[in-house]
């Protein structure tokens, strides 16, 4: 069959190949376009080599710019290096990838987004609402390796599998294909234990077309093809070697030639700590590893994580040579603990500016990649504001800089009021979009965007410089009303927030920067917290808010007036808990619906509402239903215990109570609200 390879070819409808046409050597990439409805997608663009050819074949399709997003099977040169040259041309979408071969993609140079699939259920929804499905193809021949699956062509984009390397390239595989296709698979696949089951998969699909990156195109035969790889026996060394290793002593083996590395370099102090309380027990006297409580196949990785855990980048660095040795002699994978962000980015920048150091354009533009690379890493994938540990350093600076100069100044914390029922109701990825819309309104408010940042959870901090008081508190006003009123939420949505302004400071603050910056930061928080216990949609700015609240942490005690309440009551408020007390449940249901309270302690036999209505109503609501509530009577027995247990209730005391017992309780909950809080 002749096809006229200098020029687009419509594979399937909307579906089109939009390769160079002119084949050099016997390794063929072949891109490929989807244009369906208002969408627009490309899938592995190929190298620098061809990619001008391709930018063309594209542009006789659509322009450029149109482009929704850029699909990349994996991280190699010859899938991917054209992107940045798609950038100059006007390409402003997303790089659609697995979270690992994002890693190594950036350094082409990429200023776009990145879609991680790994993070997005494996799917991409077009504009038309419909979604194309990625394939997770680990190993094959990357770890990062995808396959996309399109429903309504039926159609295949296979990345690396189903590749072909040949003399005689045409677009559309024959018969004699797959002669061409085995040996390419033999080589390149580590084996047929990580093959089979992903050819296996896709025995499922109903597919009518297999689009690989190398090759030709298949359109007959689909099933015979992957039962052909899926059958196929590949990576001739790997089995050899892995029975060697178990000859040898196994993953225990190899994790003791590390052990007594690490001995070595840091003596045996030091190495104790690092496996105190973990799955390895080490015989310290012979330094071998006695037992561990892992399967042998998880060894490897687990060691090196254990290691990352306890030392970080230096000890995982120190041992990285013998790793690499290790994996390399037995044809296993290095320890994943070094796929770590931090340590790949370290050893690419090594890399490339020793590379590059010659050329001073080539070394200006290696700086700008990895300037991007650290912002990146510097902002919140969901929101894509600047994260804490940014945050962090930045208020370090901005306060030192205050000290020398200093200006009049706020700092906002708010915090998304009902985040925790959101993702409870609906799920994490409702939650995610909360978060953004929310991130959103804030720009819109305020636009502060290079001083906003996401903290923990759904906490929000913005600064803004030389402002007055009274024009931080209106702004602070119009963000949380422009909040509540908003209408892009999936379900009404408040925030909460806390102020801190500069003049509070004084004299003796400002030249201690540790005391200032504790000054700053923990009021801030500190009437957030206390802006969440007033209720939702509630602001705090001034201390003058404040008077008569002696904690953040408020406790609601419903029992009838007497002494035994008396006692309760002055003990709690001598460890400084705010207490407020009601004597039926009738009050307490009033109180509980406009207030919102840390803790509830209550008598079970109270009048007019009981305790346990109450409970089962707290449990009911959205906003209530995590309050722990503590029972207590003087009447407590195994019935009552049982129905208490029911209800989630956990303690339940007798009665007259015991008040060690009742405070350490009590201490406990205020720990666990304090670590949620932050």
């Amino acid at each position: 069959m002749t096809v006229n390879v200098s020029e687009p070819v419509e594979l399937k409808s909307g579906l089109w190949w939009v390769g160079s046409g002119t084949p050099k050597g016997t390794l063929y990439c072949n891109p490929y376009l989807l244009i369906q409805g208002d969408s627009a997608l490309l899938f592995d663009p190929g190298s620098v080599i061809d990619g001008e050819q391709v930018i063309n074949q594209v542009k006789k399709l659509i322009p450029i710019e149109s482009i929704d997003a850029i699909v990349a099977s994996h991280q190699d040169p010859d899938l991917c290096a054209a992107i940045p040259m798609f950038e100059q041309h006007g390409f402003k979408g997303e790089i659609c990838c697995h979270e690992r071969s994002a890693m190594l993609i950036a350094y082409y140079g990429i200023k776009s987004d990145f879609y991680l699939v790994n993070q997005n259920q494996f799917r991409y929804q077009l504009a038309d609402g419909s979604f194309i499905q990625f394939l997770y193809a680990p190993y094959l021949h990357f770890p990062g390796a995808i396959m996309t699956y399109l429903p309504t062509q039926r159609a295949l984009i296979s990345g690396d599998l189903f590749g072909a390397v040949t003399e005689q390239w045409e677009l559309y595989a024959n018969e004699d294909y797959p002669a061409s296709m085995i040996p390419f698979h033999e080589t390149y696949m580590p084996s047929h234990e990580i093959l089979s089951p992903v050819m296996n998969q896709l025995l499922a699909y109903e597919i009518e077309l297999i689009c690989p990156q190398h090759g030709s195109v298949i359109k007959d035969n689909i099933k015979e093809n992957i039962e052909l790889l899926m059958n196929l026996t590949c990576g001739f060394f790997l089995k050899p070697l892995q029975e060697r290793l178990v000859q040898e002593g196994g993953y225990t083996r190899l994790c003791e030639r590390v052990l007594q590395h690490y001995y070595h370099l840091y003596g045996g102090k030091a190495v104790r700590e690092v496996f105190a309380k973990s799955p390895f027990i080490i015989n310290y006297s012979t330094k071998t590893i006695g037992r561990i409580e892992l399967p042998e196949e998880q060894m490897w990785d687990a060691f090196f994580e254990q290691v990352r855990q306890k030392k970080g980048a230096p000890w995982l660095i120190a041992a990285n040579s013998l790793a690499e040795q290790i994996s390399r002699q037995y044809a296993i994978p290095l320890p994943k603990a070094y796929e770590s962000v931090v340590l790949d980015a370290q050893k690419e920048r090594d890399i490339l500016t020793s590379k590059y150091q010659v050329l001073e354009v080539q070394k200006t533009e290696l700086e700008n990649n990895l300037k991007h690379i650290e912002e990146t890493l510097a902002r919140c994938p969901v929101t894509k504001l600047f994260n804490q540990n940014f945050y962090d350093l930045f208020i370090d600076d901005t306060l030192r800089k205050y000290q020398e100069q200093p200006y009049p100044f706020a700092l906002f914390l708010l915090s998304i009021d009902n985040l925790a029922d959101i993702n409870l109701d609906f799920g994490s990825t409702e939650g995610d979009n909360t978060m953004r819309t929310t991130a959103s309104i804030v720009a819109e408010a305020l636009g502060e965007l290079d001083r906003q940042f996401r903290l923990e959870g759904g906490v929000f901090a913005i600064f803004l410089p030389q402002i007055s008081k009274i024009k931080a508190i209106e702004k602070a006003n119009t963000l949380r009303n422009s909040v509540a009123d908003s209408e892009k939420y999936i379900v009404p949505t408040t925030v909460s927030m806390g102020v801190f302004y500069s003049d509070e400071i004084t004299s003796p603050q400002e030249k201690d920067i540790v005391l200032l910056k504790q000054i700053v930061t923990q009021t801030a928080r500190f009437r957030l917290r206390l802006a969440k216990k007033r209720g939702r949609n509630s602001l705090i700015y001034d201390s003058s808010q404040t008077i008569g609240t002696k904690s953040a942490f408020s406790i609601l005690l419903i029992d009838e007036q007497g002494i035994q309440r008396d006692i309760i009551q002055r003990n709690l408020e001598r460890q400084k808990y705010q207490v407020t007390t009601v004597t039926n449940g009738l009050s307490a249901r009033r109180l509980l619906d406009e207030v919102s309270f840390d803790l509830v302690i209550s008598e079970m036999m109270i009048p007019k509402v009981s305790s346990f209505t109450l409970r089962k109503e707290l449990l009911a609501t959205s906003g209530k239903k995590r309050v722990p509530f503590i029972m207590m009577s003087a009447n407590k027995n195994e019935t009552s215990v049982k129905r208490a247990m029911g209800l989630g209730i956990t303690h339940f005391l007798q009665k007259p109570v015991m008040m060690a017992e009742l405070l350490g309780i009590v201490g406990y909950f205020e720990k666990i609200s304090a670590e949620r809080e932050g």
